[in-house]
């Protein structure tokens, strides 16, 4: 048997019953099974951890790591340029081969980035060999994914129908499910990630949620609000009976509360994508009306033609995000008898309450976004018996020297060369600042020659 001892860290457990401690955590083969003030486990291998920060890996609720060659393009677009020279440009120039690195680069820097858990929310798969190159590269990657299995959204061809009238192919659900993506708790499963109300009609929303759930998965749907096929959106799925825990939403943040409601007294769960979502959108992201509404947000990074996958990144963004908008509206509630007498030449503004905790931007990016993945029950927690997916963050460096409240100093510090150790299902995937098993040299080499060709079959101007 496997045993490994990481020793005298600062615990951020995520586990409401354990919670913070300065600590031991053993692993044995692929499962945490004490955490605990002092462990004796002799013979185990020894992490020591005296002084860092021992956590949970960060859970990515939402990328779409196929385009992990085309990073830094995208940024400065307007609203709808993402469509325009992404879905219908590029991405119809997409190879097998091309999907394959995008999707290891992508993945394995969500390692580098102290993730352990990716729901690679894949929408260029063409044809079943896209969708092969993708799960065959989170598989080299070695993290723990949910293959999100979509569909591509090319301008269609005259005469081709467009693709909102197209049902998901039941055929690839049907051979994933009952082929390589069988097993619900193996490393990498499955998810259907449909068109939705936004992109489809009634009748396509029916097949594609009927679907999901007659194969017992979890689905998943791009939604923004406007320009609906649907018009009332999840009210229509809601009376019909097909929303519930096995959906997740992304982005809709131009929903009204009404809906949002009936979203969350469903249990479906909703994935905000702040750090996308605040550049093109003059609307508040979700994170803090699901927080209002007393329910509990999932985060991740979208798109790295705009951004950085990294988890850290995402995490600043939500968190500043939910405290702009939630003493926003607090602010808009307070009358000018309501606000407090201050002290002369102190300055301070009209709310006067605590902004959203730290911590909770922690629990967004771990226990949370399990929640959304249907994997809480296996990860996003420090909790014995959980499988041992978990992350060491040192803090000898100059931007973590001196830090105080490990919660603060993670979401607040820390940088992806902080994040020393990444350990998924019991294995180092990251130790001594190093994503192990990868020749840098050829993949830079096959990244390159990926990017070379889609650029010249579809040059993009920045």
């Amino acid at each position: 048997m496997t045993r490994t001892l990481i020793k005298g860290g600062q615990i951020l457990s995520m586990d409401d019953e354990i919670g913070r401690l300065t600590g031991d955590v053993l692993v044995e083969e692929d499962r945490i099974v004490q955490v605990a003030p002092s462990i004796e486990a002799e013979g185990a291998k020894v992490i020591e951890a005296a002084g860092a920060i021992v956590m949970p890996g960060f859970v990515n609720a939402h990328m779409h790591t196929w385009q992990g060659a085309i990073r830094a393009i995208g940024a400065d677009w307007p609203s709808g340029g993402y469509f325009r020279w992404v879905h219908a440009g590029i991405s119809p120039h997409y190879t097998p081969e091309d999907t394959h690195i995008g999707t290891l680069v992508g993945a394995l820097a969500q390692i580098e980035a102290g993730t352990t858990t990716l729901f690679d929310w894949c929408h260029n798969n063409a044809t079943p060999a896209h969708t092969d190159a993708a799960i065959d590269a989170l598989d080299q990657a070695g993290l723990r994914a949910v293959f999100g299995h979509g569909t591509v959204k090319p301008k269609p061809k005259p005469g081709d129908p467009h693709f909102s009238t197209i049902p998901h192919p039941v055929g690839e659900i049907d051979r994933l499910r009952k082929g390589r993506l069988s097993q619900d708790e193996a490393l990498v499963t499955l998810a259907a990630c449909i068109l939705g109300p936004d992109y489809s009609g009634i009748e396509v929303c029916r097949h594609d949620f009927r679907m999901a759930r007659d194969y017992g998965l979890l689905s998943s749907a791009h939604i923004w609000g406007l320009n609906r096929l649907v018009p009332d959106g999840y009210l229509t799925i809601a009376r019909e009976g097909l929303l519930g825990p096995d959906h997740n939403i992304v982005h809709a943040n131009y929903i009204g509360d009404d809906e949002l409601r009936v979203i969350l007294d469903h249990g479906a769960t909703i994935t905000s994508t702040p750090a996308v979502e605040l550049g093109p959108h003059p609307v508040e992201p979700l994170v803090s009306r699901v927080l209002r509404m007393g329910g509990r947000p999932s985060i991740g990074p979208d798109v790295e033609v705009d951004l950085t996958g990294g988890m850290l990144e995402t995490i600043r963004a939500s968190l500043l995000g939910a405290r702009l908008y939630n003493t926003a509206h607090a602010d808009r509630l307070l009358g000018e008898d309501e606000v407090e007498e201050r002290e002369v030449a102190v300055p301070a503004a009209r709310v006067t309450a605590p902004p959203v905790a730290s911590v909770e931007a922690l629990k967004w990016a771990t226990i949370d976004n399990a929640r959304a993945l249907r994997l809480d029950h296996r990860i996003g927690s420090l909790t014995p018996g959980k499988q041992a997916d978990l992350i060491v963050i040192r803090r000898d460096s100059l931007a973590m020297m001196g830090t105080i409240d490990p919660a603060q100093a993670v979401v607040h510090f820390a940088q992806n060369s902080d994040i020393d150790t990444v350990m998924v299902a019991g294995k180092l995937r990251k130790a001594d600042g190093q994503v192990l098993d990868v020749d840098m040299a050829a993949l830079r080499r096959d990244q390159a020659a990926s990017a070379e060709r889609l650029f010249a079959a579809y040059p993009i101007e920045v």
